[in-house]
């Protein structure tokens, strides 16, 4: 593994061991796959209603037997990646108080308001999810975390968190610092903001932790400078691997950048720093049809193959292991 930017905080004296492999955990519990949830954490609060918010989705988990408590929020990712490309709105880029100079996509902005509004059920009681955070007493932790759109979100709300929730504090804006009880680790997030949003959260490497997959496309959107930015698409998946990308993902991407580039006011974006992976290429399986012999698939179904199991298989397989049953 190879880590650019990143290092690795000790665990904070008397917690427990807020790891990448716990939080991913969690992550792929909210993303459909129940044997994930960590041992030790119970799922204390759930939304009332079928998920019709896209990816603006979350589960609120709490450790048993840990005083004082220590819940974790896991935001769910987008259940169709290619929503991250086309319907993620990055153009407005509107401000985001919590952070001096901050701008996020307008995208973000409206998942983090979906997300607040969520009504669950917690101690038996309807209650948004806004109105379980401002319940939390004085000297709970929290952990944030999310994979794919999961994560941008967590890297939206993290801040949100420390400015308007008490229990959380320094409740100042803009922020000057994220606060000890609160803690974010994030999986294959796009990135949300600008650069004066990324450089806030780099400086807080113990409180922000960021895990990439460097050839994953999520990754290195919306990007343009950088260890990890849009220009790695095209390159992405070399031979004997599926290239170059397929002509309607060069297309998305160019109306993208056109977009920001035309922008008034203007609009730019900047990735997080974090720990970079590098994971191999899997192998596509061999469609059959019936009564007809195995045939390869299209370059293009190959590496949109190839995108899905770099984003999806990946992430699952480096952080809880080939045997966990995760999914190509």
């Amino acid at each position: 593994m190879q880590t650019d930017g990143a290092s690795t905080p000790a665990t904070p004296s008397g917690s427990v061991d807020l790891d990448a492999h716990l939080a991913y955990g969690m992550c792929a519990y909210v993303d459909g796959m129940p044997s994930a949830l960590p041992d030790g954490w119970d799922v204390v609060w759930v939304p009332t209603k079928p998920n019709d918010l896209g990816g603006n989705y979350a589960v609120v988990l709490q450790a048993q037997n840990r005083q004082p408590a220590l819940f974790a929020l896991a935001i769910q990712g987008t259940q169709d990646i290619w929503d991250v490309m086309e319907d993620l709105e990055i153009v407005p880029q509107p401000p985001f108080p919590p952070i001096a100079g901050a701008c996020i996509s307008l995208g973000s902005q409206k998942g983090l308001d979906d997300l607040l509004t969520l009504d669950g059920t917690y101690q038996g009681k309807t209650v948004s999810l806004l109105n379980l955070l401002q319940s939390f007493s004085t000297g709970t932790s929290l952990l944030v975390t999310g994979h794919s759109l999961g994560g941008n979100l967590a890297s939206v709300i993290t801040p949100w968190i420390a400015v308007n929730v008490p229990a959380f504090g320094p409740n100042e804006e803009p922020l000057r610092s994220l606060p000890e009880n609160l803690t974010a680790i994030t999986f294959a997030a796009p990135t949300a903001g600008n650069a004066a949003f990324a450089e806030f959260l780099d400086c807080h490497p113990a409180r922000y932790r960021a895990h990439f997959n460097r050839n994953d496309v999520v990754s290195n959107v919306w990007a343009e400078s950088g260890p990890l930015q849009l220009a790695n698409i095209h390159a992405l998946f070399p031979p004997p691997g599926p290239s170059p990308a397929p002509r309607f993902v060069r297309e998305v991407l160019a109306f993208k950048i056109h977009q920001m580039r035309h922008a008034q006011p203007p609009v730019s974006y900047t990735q997080t720093k974090g720990t970079i992976f590098d994971f191999p290429p899997g192998e596509p399986p061999q469609p059959m049809s019936p009564g007809e012999p195995a045939h390869l698939m299209s370059p293009d179904d190959a590496w949109l193959w190839q995108l899905a199991y770099q984003h999806n298989y990946a992430y699952c397989a480096q952080f809880l292991g080939p045997d966990a049953g995760c999914k190509a």
